[in-house]
């Protein structure tokens, strides 16, 4: 089963979007031997979540579904990914008062399920930004 690593968050403003944010972000995904031997495709998705002391709360699943194939070549690499999406920046505002804090979740999926091909999905947490959305 492959993993999400260094998952890396920036949100700034949409410059031709008015009222909007650019969610950019970067992970890599690092397969398993048996990823590569069998040519294992992942779809991937984003969740954004705001951070609190409590529970944490999503703020938008299901984004920007993408799919990364790995194959049988050697060696087995993992694979380097950036992507940006857009949201309606007021759906980063998740504090009633102060900064916001939000961070990105990356999960990967065979659509296996876990009797087939162990803990499925994967995840991997981005960095916390911080700002008054």
């Amino acid at each position: 089963m492959a993993t999400v690593q260094n998952v890396h968050l920036a949100i700034t403003a949409s410059t031709t979007k008015p009222g909007y944010s650019n969610i950019e972000y970067s992970y890599e995904l690092h397969p398993s031997e048996l990823d590569c031997a069998w040519n294992r495709e992942y779809t991937v998705s984003a969740a954004l979540w705001g951070e609190d002391v409590i529970d944490n709360d999503v703020l938008a699943w299901g984004k920007d579904k993408h799919k990364i194939g790995f194959d049988d070549s050697t060696p087995c690499e993992h694979k380097k990914v950036k992507r940006v999406f857009e949201v309606e920046t007021k759906l980063l505002d998740e504090d009633l008062v102060g900064d916001d804090e939000v961070f990105l979740m990356v999960e990967a999926s065979t659509g296996l399920g876990s009797d087939e091909a162990g803990e499925d999905p994967v995840m991997g947490r981005s960095n916390t930004v911080v700002g008054d959305f």
